[in-house]
C-alpha cells in the first residue's frame, strides 16, 4: 500500500497522485518517475479540479476561451518555448477568425478556411502544419476535459517533400569543435561536446547538475526530459574529462550562468550560427546536433534501439527521423555493387604499379 506524502506516493516506478476537494477523491498516475516533475503533475491536476468545481469546464467554451484554459492548466507542465508556440500560432491564424465561435461549432471548412489563409498570406507549408498540429494540441485537450466526444473537424497536414538536413559529418567534426574552442565562453564548448556526445536535448544540457552524475559508474542520469522520465546513459572518457575540467561553483548547476542560474534557451544561437556559417554546413542548430549524434552513432554500427534509448524517444519511429544517410556511406555501396557486378576495376595500387 502506497503512502501518499502531500498528496504524492510512489506504486512501483511512478508517482502517482491522491487528494480529496470538498469531499471528493481524485487519484491516478502521473506516468513520471522524477518527484519534481510529478510534483508539477499533481499542480496541474490540482489546478483542472478546482476550474472544473468553478463551473469553467461545464458549458462549452470558445475558441479563445479554450486557449485560454490550456495555457492556465498546462503553464506549470511545458516549456514557456511551447506555451508561447501555441499561443502564437493560434493568436495569428485561428482566433482572428474563430476566436468566438463555440468549439464543437468549428467545422472542417473553417480548418481548411484557416489552412489556406497562412498559405496565402506567403508563409510555407510547414507553418501551415504548426496550425494543424497546435489545433489538434486543444481540441484534444478538450476531448480530455469532456467537453467533446471527438474532433468536429477532419483535415490533416500538408505533404512537404523531405530535404536532406544539415548535420556535421564525422570528417568535420574535428574542425567543428576547433571552431567552437574559439568561444569566449568556456561553457560553449563543453556544452556542444555534451550534445554530441550524450545527444542531449538543448534543455536538458542547459539544466544539467551536478548531483545527477555518478562518478564510479562513470554516467549521467538525465532526471528531467521531455518524456518525463529518466534516462541514464554512460559518459564516454574523452567526454568525461571535459566535464570535470569545468570549475566548481556553489551552484547546483553544470552550466551557471552569471546570475547562478542555468543560461537561457538561446545560449548557444550565436556560437553555433558562427561556426556552421564558416564550416559551410548550412543551419546546423542544437537540435541538428542531437541529430548528428543519432546519424554517426548509425554510420558506426550502433543498433537502432540502442541509439533510441540513449535519445529517450518512446517511439522507434521518432528515432528513424534523426537519423541521416551519410553521402559517403552511399557512395561506398554504390561502388561495392559496380564491383561485384564487374561494372568497376579498382585502379592498382603503387606497389603493385611500381613492380
Amino acid at each position: 500500500m502506497a503512502k501518499f506524502r502531500n498528496g504524492l506516493g510512489r506504486v512501483g516506478r511512478y508517482w502517482h497522485y491522491c487528494f480529496k476537494v470538498e469531499g471528493k477523491v481524485f487519484r491516478g498516475s502521473t506516468h513520471v518517475t522524477d518527484h519534481a516533475t510529478a510534483e508539477k503533475l499533481l499542480a496541474d491536476k490540482r489546478r483542472e479540479v478546482a476550474l472544473s468545481l468553478r463551473g469553467m469546464f461545464h458549458r462549452m467554451p470558445t475558441v479563445r476561451e479554450l486557449l485560454t484554459q490550456w495555457l492556465e492548466v498546462r503553464r506549470t507542465v511545458f516549456s514557456t518555448k511551447h506555451l508561447v508556440s501555441v499561443e502564437g500560432c493560434m493568436r495569428l491564424w485561428v482566433v482572428p477568425s474563430l476566436g468566438d465561435r463555440r468549439i464543437d461549432m468549428v467545422n472542417t471548412q473553417d480548418m481548411l478556411d484557416a489552412r489556406q489563409g497562412i498559405l496565402d498570406a506567403g508563409r510555407s507549408p510547414v507553418t501551415a502544419n504548426l496550425m494543424v498540429r497546435t489545433v489538434r494540441l486543444l481540441w484534444g485537450f478538450a476531448i480530455k476535459l469532456g467537453y467533446l466526444e471527438s474532433r468536429p473537424f477532419q483535415f490533416s497536414q500538408i505533404k512537404v517533400q523531405r530535404k536532406p538536413r544539415p548535420t556535421v559529418p564525422a570528417s568535420v567534426l574535428p574542425d567543428y569543435l576547433a571552431e567552437m574552442d574559439r568561444s569566449r565562453n568556456p561553457h560553449v564548448p563543453v556544452m556542444i561536446r555534451v550534445i554530441i556526445g550524450l545527444g542531449l536535448r538543448e534543455s536538458e544540457v542547459l539544466g544539467m547538475r551536478w548531483e545527477w552524475f555518478d562518478p564510479v559508474q562513470q554516467t549521467y542520469c538525465v532526471g528531467k526530459s521531455k518524456t518525463k522520465t529518466s534516462r541514464t546513459l554512460p559518459v564516454p572518457q574523452w567526454l568525461w574529462e571535459s566535464i570535470n575540467q569545468m570549475p566548481r561553483t556553489l551552484s547546483p548547476w553544470v552550466f551557471p550562468a552569471e546570475d547562478g542560474a542555468p543560461h537561457r534557451p538561446a545560449f548557444l544561437r550565436k556560437p553555433l550560427a558562427r561556426a556552421a556559417g564558416k564550416l559551410g554546413l548550412g543551419r546546423v542548430s542544437a537540435h541538428r546536433l542531437r541529430a548528428t549524434f543519432a546519424s554517426l552513432h548509425a554510420e558506426f554500427g550502433t543498433p537502432i534501439t540502442e541509439i533510441q534509448g540513449m535519445l529517450g524517444h518512446l517511439s522507434i519511429t521518432t528515432t528513424m527521423i534523426y537519423v541521416e544517410q551519410s553521402l559517403e556511406n552511399k557512395r561506398r555501396a554504390q561502388d561495392s555493387m559496380g564491383r561485384r557486378l564487374g561494372l568497376m576495376v579498382d585502379p592498382p595500387s603503387a606497389a603493385a604499379a611500381a613492380v
